[in-house]
């Protein structure tokens, strides 16, 4: 992304915000004082969507994951399908140089395994679609604190739309019925109106999940997934947006849920993976994010850093 229109965004946002209560401390801004980092807070599922339908909504061939690997897909994985990675979360104390945010909510749905290079080994991800939202109760302001940050990366490269999350303040819930049972909901909003309606805010997904004992995969699982270079919306670049899990605060946990993703007309997604996922695998932490300039794709794959990996 531009660095001036990054700043541009930074600048506006950092007007607007308000202060919101940390989530989680951002730990690498200090050794990566020009990129951009955040800690964030977040759950990631993986879904089985039919192989057919993810190669069709991927622009590249898709790689054969490696399913018979018990370190990162320990019980397989239903056949004729390919994985499709949802996530969604809070990214706290958002910096780029002096810049900074307090939080933000996101969410992306992402193909994992796509063969950019067309060499059969090298993973990329195709991004299907990212939201993004403000940290903030008043869903107007939380709307116009989205939209500078959408704007700037749709401009550079990654399409991002505003949203509504819920909770609005945290990356997820405790269902008050069952506390160890947890949620999250993300719309995409096209026309704000929450005083006197109709609003035209589309579901995106939602999330049902628990903490489980018999995971489907395993921490590994989802650091080489996630961790994958995204291809961009121009097809010529690409970037490396890296987590780490190695603070003493990431709290991992494996989780086992429900995911419903919704397509239009009443919801925002492709039609090619709506549906409702249950008994699904999935991941929850807070996460070191360092997330890099874009750069061709061949120069992401190689810079790729293996701590990042798992």
């Amino acid at each position: 992304m531009n660095i001036f229109l990054q700043w541009i965004g930074f600048l506006g946002l950092f007007a607007s915000l308000t202060l919101a209560g940390p989530e989680c401390p951002n730990t690498l801004a200090f050794y990566n004082p020009n990129e951009r980092t955040t800690c964030y807070n977040a759950t990631w599922f993986i879904l089985p969507v039919p192989r057919a339908s993810a190669q069709a909504l991927a622009k590249f061939p898709l790689l054969n994951p490696p399913f018979n690997d018990p370190t990162i897909f320990p019980t397989g994985f239903p056949p004729n399908t390919h994985p499709v990675v949802v996530s969604t979360g809070y990214q706290n104390d958002i910096r780029m140089g002096n810049l900074q945010i307090e939080a933000l909510l996101s969410a992306s749905v992402y193909i994992p395994y796509t063969d950019y290079l067309r060499d059969g080994r090298t993973p990329f991800q195709t991004a299907l679609q990212n939201y993004i939202g403000g940290d903030n109760e008043d869903e107007i302001r939380a709307f116009i604190e989205s939209l500078i940050p959408a704007g700037v990366g749709t401009i550079g490269g990654s399409t991002i739309f505003p949203a509504t999350f819920d909770p609005e303040d945290n990356a997820y819930a405790p269902i008050a019925s069952n506390p160890n049972q947890f949620t999250a909901r993300v719309q995409q909003v096209i026309i704000p109106n929450p005083l006197s309606g109709p609003e035209v805010k589309p579901e995106a997904f939602d999330l049902t999940f628990s903490s489980t004992s018999a995971p489907l995969y395993t921490q590994k699982t989802f650091t080489r997934l996630i961790n994958q270079p995204i291809i961009l919306n121009n097809l010529l670049l690409c970037q490396r947006n890296l987590y780490y899990f190695n603070e003493s605060f990431a709290e991992p946990h494996l989780r086992t849920g429900d995911v419903t993703v919704y397509a239009p007309p009443a919801g925002a997604l492709p039609r090619q993976i709506a549906g409702r996922y249950t008994g699904q695998g999935g991941f929850s932490a807070s996460g070191q994010m360092v997330g890099y300039f874009q750069e061709s794709c061949a120069s992401a794959a190689a810079k790729t850093d293996p701590a990042a990996l798992g």
